[in-house]
């Protein structure tokens, strides 16, 4: 077990080293050039279902990317006070696991994710839940690895509507 672990953490050694010699390259005497070569993290939150309004059922979608050059470790999304993630929710298509929960559903940790050259997406769609109240809320993704070329932080918000206010006609008859 040892020896396999030992061989796995050289590859992986080589392959960050092969990967940072051509980016310490084309960074040499061109910073404002090197620095356009590396996209940040990007987090898309967005209500999917048909309603917007507090206190109504609806779908919120979840899309992370970390952007990273080369990235080893675990994907974390961090949910706003008043929503809460279960294992009725749907990560990349899969039913969450319970042990990707944590901080009574707060937070949503993907264990151990590999990402080479920026191309991993994750989806995190929090299914049929009931919308708090009206306000702004901010969603958070990190990417919490050992990392090469990205901000590996991002957040996005969603606005959540008030519920029209329903007024009782007066009495017609009188009564």
């Amino acid at each position: 077990m040892k020896k396999t672990w030992t061989i796995l953490m050289m590859g992986m050694l080589t392959l960050v080293m092969a990967l940072s010699v051509p980016l310490a390259a084309s960074a040499e005497g061109a910073e404002s050039k090197a620095s356009t070569n590396v996209k940040p993290a990007a987090l898309y939150a967005k209500i999917t279902g048909a309603s917007k309004q507090e206190w109504s059922y609806s779908d919120i979608e979840l899309t992370y990317s970390p952007n990273s050059v080369l990235s080893l470790g675990a994907v974390e999304f961090t949910l706003p006070k008043g929503f809460q993630a279960t294992t009725k929710d749907i990560l990349n298509g899969k039913a969450l696991k319970d042990s990707y929960i944590l901080n009574n559903g707060q937070t949503v940790r993907i264990p151990l994710r590999l990402d080479l050259l920026g191309i991993s997406q994750y989806t995190l769609k929090l299914s049929h839940k009931v919308l708090p109240a009206a306000g702004t809320y901010t969603f958070r993704a990190e990417n919490r690895a050992i990392s090469i070329g990205s901000k590996f932080y991002a957040e996005d918000t969603i606005d959540i509507n008030t519920r029209p206010v329903v007024v009782t006609p007066p009495d017609p008859c009188g009564c």
